[in-house]
């Protein structure tokens, strides 16, 4: 007797919040019974994530799709392009969860929250850099019951994007009264981090941080590439402010130097490009083993934020997920469920696999290609 069997997959390019600089990915996995399984793709600073999907998407016709883990190892072990593996991995927990008629969370120990807290990027979308209009920006946020915020200090100014990858003074003194400005505007009771995009070298990395401990930073992020975690974990080593990387690090392997040199005292994983949700899951359980809490990085669509929310349910070691304001305002018609968000917290979706579902008549209409 022939089991269940994928017999289809299908790609959508869509015009996000990022066109044209790269689309959001979605992917769509169907089984010979008519199940339907989403999953999401990152392009950032990826390319060919597209082709390896289509590739991926042949390879796999005929396959079990409950096969999950046996074919994600198949899958990493003959290299294909991480992000295109988790969209697939994605897709399939979908189709595993709505096969067992289970939330994905389930399927990874169940729940150990029913609400993920957030924490909102791109308040400031939308506003000039300067304190005035930033502030005005944070305290909106603040109002919509959000309790925690990120800004970006390094696209901003003339020198965050310098060759030599150092700060001038005048704009480091410029990016300090930025994020002073903000922190006076929401007070000491809401968590602020900055994000630095891996800008900077060490000694303007630590000199930054020096600068802004007196206001209570949640993190720094990226302060220097991702690319030397020798020289993250030195800066991470010699600043009382807390780092956090990993958001273009894949799989647990990756992690695992990150883990071993100290490199960060917060983590965060995107589901979307390092491995898919059970990846993300375990390599917060290596996490654990380091007492290092989590906040996964989340900057695309709506597929990649619920199956982030469905793995944040499930770990322990959770600290906040983040979240995109100021996107596309048509982001919530795509599913058939909106993804509900209130104080701050978003409510964990308890219907079988991710709990929603592309609706690809209205997807047809912001496709990219």
């Amino acid at each position: 007797m022939i089991g269940l069997r994928i017999s289809d997959v299908r790609i959508y390019s869509v015009k996000g919040r990022h066109w044209p600089r790269f689309p959001w990915l979605f992917v769509e996995v169907e089984t010979s019974n008519g199940l339907q399984g989403f999953g999401e793709a990152l392009a950032y600073r990826s390319t060919g994530v597209r082709e390896s999907l289509e590739v991926i998407g042949k390879k796999i016709i005929g396959r079990d799709p409950l096969e999950v883990e046996l074919i994600w190892q198949e899958l990493f072990r003959e290299g294909f392009s991480m992000p295109a593996v988790s969209g697939i991995e994605i897709a399939l927990m979908d189709i595993l969860g709505k096969h067992l008629n289970t939330p994905v969370y389930n399927l990874l120990g169940g729940k150990c929250r029913s609400e993920v807290q957030v924490y909102v990027d791109g308040f400031f979308r939308g506003a000039r850099y300067v304190e005035e209009e930033y502030a005005e920006k944070a305290l909106a946020a603040v109002r919509d019951g959000f309790k925690a915020l990120k800004m970006d200090v390094d696209e901003p100014i003339p020198s965050g994007k310098s060759v030599n990858r150092t700060l001038s003074p005048e704009d480091l003194k410029y990016t300090v009264r930025m994020v002073e400005a903000v922190r006076n505007a929401v007070g000491e009771g809401i968590q602020l981090a900055i994000d630095c995009h891996g800008a900077f070298d060490v000694n303007t990395a630590l000199h930054l941080a020096k600068c802004l401990e007196p206001y209570n930073l949640m993190w720094i992020e990226d302060p220097v590439p991702q690319n030397n975690l020798e020289a993250m974990s030195f800066v991470s080593r010699n600043t009382n402010v807390p780092i956090c990387t990993g958001e273009l690090l894949n799989t647990r392997w990756e992690f695992r130097e990150l883990f071993e040199r100290r490199a960060a005292r917060i983590i965060m994983p995107d589901v979307a490009r390092t491995g898919g949700i059970l990846e993300l899951k375990k390599i917060a359980s290596m996490a654990e083993i380091y007492y290092i809490p989590v906040a996964p990085h989340n900057m695309v669509g709506p597929i990649a934020t619920i199956a982030s929310v469905q793995v944040c349910a499930s770990i322990p070691n959770l600290l906040l997920l983040e979240y995109q304001l100021g996107d596309v305002e048509w982001r919530d018609k795509i599913l058939d469920k909106p993804i509900k968000v209130e104080g701050g917290k978003i409510t964990v979706p308890s219907g079988p696999g991710l709990g929603v579902n592309l609706k690809k008549d209205v997807l047809e209409n912001y496709l990219a290609t």
